[in-house]
């Protein structure tokens, strides 16, 4: 016991010398230090932890702080294993637990190529020694975090959270410090999945859903912390990011914060996909001209494929058709979108095929019915291209030929089934078969 005694007496009183000791050569050291490690290496090497507390002893006081890393992870070693030597007596196992961390502290301070891995591993043995101490074990995964940043190992980081939700159920820390958490670590997550580290898509995924199922994501909350912020600093990217991620994930896109956050991010880091961002959300307000003009823009956008072209011209055509019933600019669009990308020619040709029947068409009962005739050929194309609109299709080609001129009204024109017919209506023109109901 006055062994255990002497060796935390000397740790903590060597804590303080160290401060005003540099890191010396092997080669300056005293026979005494060089002594004691030559015994601690053997100890060491042999697995001998009871004899080697002793020999560790005189090189910690023998030997200039940092001449050495081994001595502070060999400190390590032998600290646990006094740890658990002393579990039945909780005042040595404490003072103990303490005189490890102050391994990891010196590493740390003493070594600062190897300080990110000492702050990492700090936190595990927190963990391990101080599992109820979510507070203490916080401020040494922020350490870690201040020294890796965008290095952290997304177990830390998953860690943070959860022990920022513990003190938050404790009522110990309040929603903003959650969300803060959560917006702080969101972004060094990322750059793990960047950088196609093995664990870091799930845990991107474990920490969403703790933070989903907080409590904390509420839309007042968000708008609560983040106004005044944005309000302050408009031109910060990462301020603005982390704001339209927050009021997105927590379907806060109504707000108007959110709006104003994705306006920003356009005008700071203008995209095709901010730009289409932003036509969602004007079209979800009825604002057409804003809506259509964003569209546009992010489709004339050098950075979309032509496949994302494709999609957006067809979104555009149903825009036209359903929201602002122009029905002659859904087809010119719709018939780009094919052009761009023969994969939405399904789509295309569906939106093609209800433009023609909705179109109104002037003269006998033949020519104002002949438009029919025109929607059915691209309803049916619509349903060979895309199996997914073939029942969508169906519905429509079912009720158009309905509308078919009866046999005895198209022979009253000198018109008959299987026949060419040219079809001219409301600015568009189209040659079609002739079909009639019998």
């Amino acid at each position: 016991m006055k062994k255990v005694r002497f060796l935390l007496t000397i740790t903590f009183l060597s804590l303080a010398a160290t401060a005003g000791f540099a890191q010396g050569s092997l080669a300056s050291q005293s026979p005494e230090c060089l002594k004691y490690l030559n015994y601690l290496k053997t100890d060491m090497d042999q697995g001998n932890l009871n004899d080697a507390a002793a020999n560790w002893r005189g090189a910690f006081m023998n030997c200039d702080p940092g001449v050495r890393q081994s001595i502070y992870t060999d400190g390590q070693r032998i600290f646990r294993y006094l740890i658990e030597k002393n579990k039945a007596n909780p005042q040595v196992k404490n003072a103990l637990v303490d005189s490890l961390f102050l391994m990891f502290d010196l590493r740390i301070k003493l070594f600062p190529n190897s300080a990110a891995t000492a702050a990492e591993f700090k936190v595990y043995d927190m963990i391990e020694y101080k599992s109820d101490k979510s507070e203490e074990i916080l401020k040494a995964i922020n350490q870690a975090i201040e020294i890796s940043k965008e290095k952290t190992h997304p177990t830390l980081l998953l860690t943070k959270m959860q022990k920022v939700l513990d003190l938050y159920a404790k009522e110990k820390v309040d929603a903003d410090m959650v969300m803060e958490t959560y917006s702080s670590i969101t972004p060094l997550i990322e750059a793990q999945i960047a950088a196609k580290h093995q664990d870091a898509d799930q845990i991107k995924r474990d920490i969403d859903n703790l933070f989903a199922n907080s409590g904390v994501a509420s839309c007042e909350n968000i708008i609560h912390l983040f106004t005044p912020r944005f309000e302050a600093n408009p031109d910060d990217r990462a301020l603005i990011n982390n704001i339209v991620k927050l009021l997105n994930d927590a379907e806060c896109t109504s707000e108007p914060l959110f709006l104003n956050a994705v306006q920003a991010l356009h005008r700071l880091e203008p995209s095709f996909q901010s730009a289409y961002y932003l036509y969602r959300l004007y079209a979800g307000k009825n604002d057409h001209q804003n809506a259509v003009k964003l569209l546009l823009e992010a489709i004339e956008s050098d950075q979309s494929t032509d496949e994302q072209d494709a999609n957006m011209l067809i979104e555009l055509s149903n825009y036209y058709m359903q929201k602002l019933e122009n029905i002659s600019k859904a087809a010119e669009y719709a018939r780009m979108a094919m052009q761009k990308n023969s994969a939405v020619s399904g789509r295309a040709n569906l939106i093609l095929g209800l433009v023609w029947g909705s179109v109104r068409c002037q003269g006998n009962e033949v020519e104002t019915r002949a438009k029919y005739w025109v929607a059915v050929d691209y309803l049916i194309r619509a349903r060979n291209a895309d199996p997914s609109i073939a029942e969508e299709a169906s519905r429509y080609i079912s009720a158009y030929s309905q509308y078919f001129p009866a046999q005895e009204e198209a022979f009253m024109y000198d018109i008959i089934d299987g026949a060419s017919y040219t079809v001219s209506c409301g600015g568009m023109r189209e040659n079609t078969t002739v079909r009639t109901r019998k």
